[in-house]
């Protein structure tokens, strides 16, 4: 005798293309046209120490980096539940890692393709125990890396 568990979402979080696709538009390509701006519309030197110049080559490089390495994963990894429990695993690993990186949008894409493996996404088949914690984590994680992107834009202003 088998019994199936069904898991209920709590939070509704958009479909996984959607979600992905937030997150690196607003930690890579966001942060990309705020730099295209500071050197088309002040004086400031571009190629100056740490300048948009340098920003925008780590943050594409590493970015995009993670988006191609985060999707490749999450499609290659969710067609089976077993497969999909390694995956969210591997992504929520990954985007952990990275989070010294947070600059460049890495833990986020990660964190977001974490809950789509996890099945935390619209489209997505929920898993259970720790696979469906990990995905929470990666959700966390995407969530995180936005709100430290708007918030240090927003407050780069007063700071510097």
């Amino acid at each position: 005798m088998s019994t199936s568990t069904t898991t209920s979402r709590t939070v509704q979080l958009p479909s996984a293309p959607v979600l992905i696709g937030t997150v690196y538009a607003v930690c890579v390509l966001g942060l990309l046209a705020l730099f295209t701006g500071e050197i088309v519309f002040t004086d400031k030197d571009p190629y100056r120490s740490e300048g948009p110049v340098e920003s925008m080559i780590a943050i594409s490089i590493l970015g995009t980096a993670a988006l191609v390495i985060g999707v490749g994963l999450f499609l290659w990894l969710r067609r089976t539940p077993e497969q999909a429990r390694v995956g969210t695993f591997v992504l929520a690993g990954l985007g952990v890692l990275t989070i010294v990186f947070f600059w460049s949008g890495a833990p986020g894409v990660f964190g977001a393709c974490a809950a789509a493996c996890a099945g935390l996404t619209r489209d997505g088949r929920p898993l259970t125990g720790a696979a469906r914690m990990a995905g929470i984590v990666g959700a966390f994680l995407a969530l995180l890396n936005v709100l430290l992107t708007i918030g240090s834009v927003a407050l780069d202003p007063f700071i510097g």
